[in-house]
């Protein structure tokens, strides 16, 4: 797989995330595991959306190790994942042996899946934190098309591109804008040494993401040929993604004085036409 100098960086860190994702103070797989009821908390979530999956076909696009992957599984739909990460699918196919659940997966770069992959699916979804990573939304909507079949559902939900917006690293409880809300050719590149869920060290702490305004995400999709059936906006995140949000419920919100003034995440479901 050839990848580019943002490509390769991004992977390597990926790769690095898994064991401590996979670890005990991470996703809670072993949690997962356990218990044939519980879901991922994204999953927990998104059900609402997608309604009864029992019997259908399921694409999770940069599915990681698979903990949302198998939560649809476990509500009954047909799941392959693809991931360019070979170390997050090692994880995701074990634990789908561990939990008795028959899935797939595929380990590609998301733009070169379709090369991989040539059927369609029922369902198309990506979960939270993907396409922040992918240089060119046109492209990404024209994959997600690609695996859709005609009369199919795509769904999604993400961080807020106002949320990517904000100077995250900020000590005090200031919401200030100081990076790109629109996509732009070059990304902005962070090294930071630790990840959003467990405890350990990257030994490739360089990341490089992009941020997509929704009016070019949606833009984006509808050029792919979707019709858009639901936009919806929400006030909280899964992650403290600034160090004065309020956890609450499993997830975390800004204080009451900021709940109403930016929107953290939001929902597209979508139809192939």
């Amino acid at each position: 797989m050839a990848m580019d100098r943002y490509t390769s960086d991004n992977l390597a860190n990926w790769n690095d995330r898994v064991p401590i994702h996979a670890s005990p103070d991470g996703y809670g797989i072993d949690a997962f595991a356990s218990d044939p009821e519980r879901l991922s908390i994204v999953v927990a979530f998104d059900r609402k959306y997608l309604g009864d999956v029992s019997g259908r076909t399921l694409l999770h696009t940069q599915c990681h190790i698979g903990t949302d992957t198998l939560s649809w599984a476990k509500l009954g739909a047909q799941v392959t994942g693809v991931d360019f990460s070979p170390r997050a699918l090692d994880v995701a196919r074990d634990l789908a042996e561990r939990i008795g659940v028959n899935a797939r997966f595929i380990e590609s770069e998301i733009y070169a899946a379709p090369a991989s992959l040539s059927e369609t699916f029922d369902i198309v979804y990506t979960g939270v934190g993907a396409i922040n990573w992918l240089p060119d939304i046109a492209r990404w909507a024209e994959v997600m098309a690609a695996f859709t079949r005609r009369g199919g559902t795509f769904y999604m939900r993400e961080g807020h591109p106002v949320l990517w917006s904000l100077d995250l690293e900020r000590d005090d409880d200031l919401l200030s804008i100081t990076e790109p809300y629109f996509e732009r050719r070059e990304p902005s590149t962070w090294d930071v040494p630790q990840t959003y869920s467990g405890s350990g060290t990257l030994k490739h702490p360089t990341s490089h993401s992009w941020n997509h305004g929704l009016g070019e995400i949606l833009t984006a999709l509808i050029g792919a040929g979707f019709r858009i059936d639901l936009f919806e906006e929400h006030r909280f995140l899964e992650w403290p993604a600034l160090p004065h949000m309020i956890e609450t419920e499993g997830r975390w919100v800004l204080p009451d004085d900021q709940r109403g003034m930016v929107p953290l995440m939001y929902s597209i479901s979508a139809t192939r036409l």
